[in-house]
């Protein structure tokens, strides 16, 4: 068989990914769940959803808006921003009674 190049290994394009009408589906059957306006207070005591990939991407785009600049990294060098950041964000959201 032939041998992999890196142009097959790249990811899956982001609009592949995930499930498919998700979106669509919470939209048509929940439209109230689709608030995203609101501050982080107003879920005091609800259960919420996050969609971890976004929010870990959302981190990886400001770090390297930033420069690299103030980067966390492990031993291999490799960032750990992002982890931190989702780590701040969580803490934040328990703090304000989110479940």
């Amino acid at each position: 068989p032939p041998q992999p190049t890196r142009k097959t290994l790249l990811p899956v394009p982001h609009r592949l990914m995930g499930i498919q009408g998700l979106t669509r589906l919470i939209g048509d059957h929940a439209p109230e769940a689709m608030k995203t306006d609101k501050k982080i207070d107003e879920y005091f005591g609800r259960k919420i959803a996050i969609d971890a990939s976004m929010a870990i991407y959302q981190f990886l785009i400001a770090v390297r808006q930033a420069g690299g600049e103030g980067q966390l990294t492990n031993e291999a060098g490799e960032c750990t921003s992002h982890l931190t950041g989702m780590f701040y964000r969580t803490i934040r959201m328990l703090e304000s009674g989110v479940k």
